[in-house]
């Protein structure tokens, strides 16, 4: 196809489930693809009220079919299989897979078990290989579709004290190298990995906050508009599959 021939990429009417999208990056991406046009399935577990919160405020600004609300344990085998099926029974379609449910806390090595291996690793790969999965035939029809998913830069270096953690986004950087070439050409599959995205809050004193600042060559944090810019940017690209873009101002430059 030449230049002449290509269509704009549509983006209104589109739908976009994301996980964990109730709170902090989530609910942040899903406000901007609302705004670019995007319908939102809206998955949670426990956050019912702030998810709730966000369904009405993107209902307010764009109508009240462009949020609904889908409740489901990833964890748990049949609701995690069945998720995308209900967002397209109630949607119609399904554009865009954004694999956002994370976990996050120590692993000290001395209290390391089979438990906290499974746990991270349940809802880092697992759930977005079986949400990818299950959302292939419904995605297919975006031609293409894309999924994104959110990784972290410590998937690609060690961060004492966090085990679990970083050797499961590991997993899911090497899950979206996998599903690219799994599901090409119909499927576009990407990943983002943030850095330092706003300053820390537990406990981080002001000569902490100096130390990770003067690691950063663009010396600041990122904000969540970072991590959206890129999301909407990959929601509307086509010729880019089973890359891992990095947000973190230049911060593993140093590591």
């Amino acid at each position: 196809m030449g230049e002449s021939d290509a269509k704009p990429f549509e983006i209104k009417g589109r739908v976009a489930l994301i996980t964990g999208a109730a709170k902090r990056v989530g609910r942040e991406v899903c406000l901007a693809l609302a705004d670019a046009g995007f319908l939102i399935a809206i998955h949670h577990r426990e956050s019912k009220k702030e998810a709730e919160d966000l369904s009405a405020q993107i209902a307010a600004k764009h109508g009240s079919q462009s949020a609904k609300l889908f409740k489901a344990d990833l964890s748990d085998e049949k609701e995690l299989a069945d998720l995308p099926h209900r967002v397209h029974r109630e949607f119609g379609r399904l554009d865009l897979l954004v694999n956002n449910a994370s976990t996050f806390h120590k692993t000290p090595i001395a209290a390391l078990n089979k438990t906290a291996i499974e746990e991270f690793h349940s809802i880092h790969v697992t759930a977005p290989a079986m949400l990818s999965a299950e959302s292939a035939q419904y995605l297919k029809a975006g031609k293409p579709g894309r999924i994104i998913n959110m990784v972290d830069v410590y998937a690609r270096f060690a961060k004492k004290d966090y085990l679990a953690y970083t050797i499961s986004k590991a997993g899911l950087e090497a899950l979206t190298r996998q599903l690219a070439v799994e599901l090409a050409p119909d499927i576009l599959v990407n990943a983002i990995a943030p850095g330092a995205i706003l300053a820390p809050v537990d406990g981080a004193t002001p000569e902490t906050i100096d130390k990770i600042l003067a690691r950063i060559p663009l010396g600041r944090f990122g904000k969540p508009e970072d991590i959206v810019k890129t999301v909407l940017f990959l929601a509307g690209s086509d010729y880019i599959t089973g890359q891992t873009i990095v947000i973190d101002g230049g911060r593993t430059l140093t590591i």
